[in-house]
């Protein structure tokens, strides 16, 4: 009789905050529709802990309908936390606590508030808010940049075989299949990676990319899949969400995949298998919703043969397989992309229009870009800003770039090896793709990897005689 008694006293004193004798049903319905307009699960629980009031908010989240949370004791679905001991004996506030719900042999993990309810100087109750934990990690993704910032719209090129490989990264993206981009650095790994998740059905979720090669060995575990509080020295005490966590609903892009420690390869196989993830130091699996994009520059088939990466591992990720090419063997996208970062430079810096000059054009043709777009774009951008003219010239690249070809002559150098230089070489095989194609200088063109505005400025650039040169073949 007495519990019931201040159950309706918590309820009354709760309405009665509201309304007076004219105005109850106006209260009513202004209680009511706060309660549950509210973005927050909104719980009242009395002193003995029971449940004596839930909003909508809060049977979506924890997947529970009203008659199976009212007066049940919020420890059996809560247990072990103090802090609701505190809250009723000490009236002690909590905020942002780290929670996991116990539902029907499920585990809801949510961000809780707990305040005291104070009648007369007595603690009569609590109202706890909670928030689902996926819905905080949404907030977090787009609060730090969680997203992808480009398409496969940002994917300059012209070159065949790249727009092929285009081709496959938009087929492979409207799965959730998991995909290996394999290229040498520079060549736009997670350029791709975005324009996949972009072009997914995943485009308003999360796009978290960590670099496996820069977490440091004994933090890789706690890194991708969290931990609880309490787990190591040092840890936070209210727990840690991994990557993994934070991509739920979106994409994750593992780059450098090929520097994962062999231990962690197996706890990654593990939740490649399932969408399941263990935080360090849990004890339950949480359900994820993941689509998985690794990267490497690394053979990662040889890594397999060296044992320095699991085999089931690459079988599982490589279940698309898309090889990016070097800058060397698209040359025809080199003026292309060059111009474009011009553009962008201009368009930055809208008081100057800056313009790449013909011998500068011909130099960067000609090199072989070990550091492929990303070290053009270094290039072209150091070029940008330390020339005071309108046209870029070449004598602004660097000496790596700048060295004069000869030629007319050949090197030679130890044991007697003799180095043709570019030119020489260019020379010959621009005359043999002529031939080849019976004077058809686009078609050369195409079969050289080149423009044909490249073509046709290197013809005049050797002095090519393409009618000669047929006659003579």
């Amino acid at each position: 009789m007495e519990n019931t008694n201040k159950n309706s006293t918590l309820n009354s004193t709760l309405e009665n905050n509201l309304r007076d004798k004219d105005t109850a049903s106006l209260s009513d319905s202004i209680i009511k529709s706060t309660f549950d307009v509210t973005y927050e699960g909104l719980i009242i629980i009395d002193d003995n802990f029971k449940i004596l009031k839930v909003n909508n908010t809060t049977l979506k989240i924890l997947t529970l309908s009203e008659d199976n949370l009212l007066n049940m004791n919020i420890k059996t679905i809560l247990p072990k936390n103090s802090f609701l001991e505190d809250c009723i004996k000490n009236g002690k506030n909590t905020f942002s606590q780290d929670c996991t719900f116990n539902i029907n042999n499920s585990h809801i993990r949510s961000i809780v508030n707990i305040m005291p309810i104070i009648l007369e100087n007595k603690i009569i109750g609590a109202t706890l808010s909670l928030r689902n934990t996926k819905h905080i990690h949404k907030l977090v993704s787009n609060v730090v940049g969680y997203k992808a910032s480009y398409s496969f719209e940002d994917i300059i090129t012209k070159n065949q075989k790249m727009k092929s490989i285009i081709e496959l990264a938009k087929k492979a993206s409207e799965s959730d299949c998991n995909i290996l981009i394999e290229g040498n650095s520079g060549t736009g790994k997670e350029l791709f990676a975005q324009a996949i998740h972009s072009h997914s059905n995943r485009t308003n979720g999360p796009f978290v990319a960590i670099n496996c090669a820069a977490i440091p060995r004994e933090l890789v575990e706690s890194e991708l899949f969290g931990y609880e509080k309490g787990a190591f020295t040092g840890a936070s005490k209210g727990g840690y969400p991994g990557k993994f966590e934070l991509a739920d609903g979106g994409t994750i892009f593992l780059d450098e995949i090929g520097e994962l420690p062999l231990d962690i390869q197996s706890k990654l196989l593990r939740v490649l298998d399932n969408l399941k993830i263990i935080r360090v130091g849990g004890t339950y699996e949480k359900k994820i919703d993941v689509r998985v994009i690794a990267a490497t520059n690394r053979n990662l088939s040889d890594e397999v043969l060296n044992k320095n990466f699991r085999e089931d591992l690459y079988y599982r990720l490589n279940v698309i397989n898309i090889k990016l090419l070097d800058l060397k063997d698209r040359r025809e996208d080199i003026y292309l992309l060059a111009s474009y970062f011009i553009k962008k430079l201009n368009m930055k810096n809208n008081t100057t229009s800056k313009k790449l000059g013909e011998k500068f054009i011909e130099k960067i043709e000609n090199y072989d870009w070990n550091g492929n777009v990303r070290e053009l774009r270094n290039v072209v951008e150091r070029c940008y800003y330390i020339c005071e003219d309108d046209t870029i010239t070449e004598k602004y690249l660097n000496n790596k770039l700048n060295k004069k070809i000869k030629t007319n002559s050949t090197e030679t150098y130890e044991n007697d090896i003799k180095i043709k230089p570019l030119s020489i070489l260019e020379h010959e095989a621009i005359k043999k793709s002529l031939i080849y194609c019976n004077g058809n200088i686009i078609k050369s063109a195409e079969l050289l990897g080149i423009s044909r505005a490249t073509i046709y400025r290197k013809i005049n650039k050797y002095n090519i005689d393409v009618n000669s040169l047929l006659e003579s073949k």
